[in-house]
């Protein structure tokens, strides 16, 4: 079967997906603590990365892995109306309107299609409800007697273990037409991801991504001549 695979941030939608945590908790007033000390130990590792002391596949996977912190202490219910109110009122407005519509385009030709993303599973659960999407790859938080502890089952859902996850979700369903199918990713991090499929698509891609895109003549989208390719059948 062919399969469209999605990324979320600065892919499917322009935002990061811990910005839209953090304005949900600070305008509910949730959890601010706990944000609170996810940013303070979090965002210094940046700085620590462009001087080349940290890779940013480590920083990235630290940021995806300790994601959980920010829902430490919420019951199921509660997190489910913290997703609800992230999806509705942070990543929907953001959402691009040209790749949104490549991903209604894979599902008017009949083909699957699975978000996968760092993000939390039932957050990118919710997400993809709100977009019609069924199928999500992400991250799963550790539940204990009804309440998230704050902490991410590894492997996280990013760089290589992107395809790492997708690989044992597929696992027992119908098969993927790998050479057929297609993946949409913004960053260099997703290399993986992308040349895991015969049809890989740069999306908005930062500048390490554009330029291998352009080395090994992937689409990349805006397209540089404004025309969206037809998906394959």
């Amino acid at each position: 079967m062919i399969t469209a695979i999605f990324d979320l941030d600065g892919t499917l939608y322009t935002g990061h997906i811990w910005q839209g945590i953090a304005l949900h908790h600070r305008q509910q007033q949730v959890n601010r603590l706990p944000l609170y000390l996810y940013a303070g130990a979090h965002i210094p590792m940046w700085p620590l990365c462009r001087l080349g002391l940290l890779s940013e596949a480590t920083v990235r996977d630290l940021w995806t892995c300790h994601l959980g912190w920010t829902m430490r202490g919420l019951t199921t219910q509660e997190a489910a109306a913290t997703f609800a109110w992230i999806a509705e009122h942070y990543v929907l407005p953001l959402v691009r309107p040209d790749v949104l519509a490549r991903l209604r385009d894979h599902q008017k030709a009949g083909q699957r299609v699975i978000l996968v993303s760092g993000t939390p599973v039932p957050l990118l659960a919710e997400i993809g409800r709100q977009l019609e999407v069924e199928e999500t790859v992400g991250t799963p938080l550790v539940l204990r007697s009804g309440r998230y502890t704050g902490s991410s089952e590894p492997p996280v859902c990013q760089g290589a273990n992107k395809v790492v996850r997708l690989e044992a979700y597929l696992r027992g369903s119908d098969e993927v037409d790998w050479l057929r199918s297609y993946a949409y990713a913004d960053s260099h991090t997703d290399l993986p991801l992308l040349e895991r499929v015969g049809n890989p698509v740069a999306v908005y891609p930062d500048e390490q991504l554009a330029a291998h895109a352009r080395n090994r003549g992937w689409e990349t989208i805006p397209a540089d001549r404004g025309v969206r390719p037809q998906v394959g059948r």
